[in-house]
C-alpha cells in the first residue's frame, strides 16, 4: 500500500503535488468556517432555570403522556408558552447545561 502512495507521488511533479495540497488544506479549512458559521447560535438564553438532582433512589416510571404538537424548525423557535433558555441540571457527575425551550 505504499508503494502504491510512493508510485503516485512519484508520477506527478512536485508542485503539482504542492497545488493539489495547498487545494486540500484550503478545502478542510472552509468546510471548518462554514461549520462554524452554521453552527453558532446568535440567540442568548432569556432565562436560566437550575435543577438539581436528588440522591435517593429511582422511583417507578409514570404514564406517558399525549404526543405534543410538531414544533417550528430552528434551534431557537419556541412554542407559545414557553422561551428559549438555559436549562442547568446539578447531578452526582457534575453541572450539565442544555440549551433548550422552557414553559413559562
Amino acid at each position: 500500500m505504499i508503494d502504491w502512495f510512493k508510485n503516485i507521488f512519484k508520477s506527478y511533479p512536485p508542485l503539482a503535488i504542492g497545488v493539489m495540497a495547498g487545494a486540500l488544506a484550503l478545502a478542510a479549512v472552509s468546510g471548518g468556517l462554514v461549520a462554524t458559521a452554521l453552527g453558532t447560535s446568535s440567540q442568548t438564553p432569556t432565562k436560566t432555570v437550575t435543577v438539581d438532582v436528588g440522591t435517593g433512589p429511582a422511583g417507578p416510571a409514570g404514564p406517558s403522556g399525549p404526543t405534543g404538537p410538531a414544533g417550528a424548525p430552528g434551534a431557537e423557535s419556541c412554542i407559545a408558552g414557553s422561551t428559549f433558555g438555559k436549562l442547568v441540571i446539578n447531578a452526582k457527575g457534575g453541572q450539565v447545561s442544555i440549551y433548550t425551550c422552557i414553559v413559562d
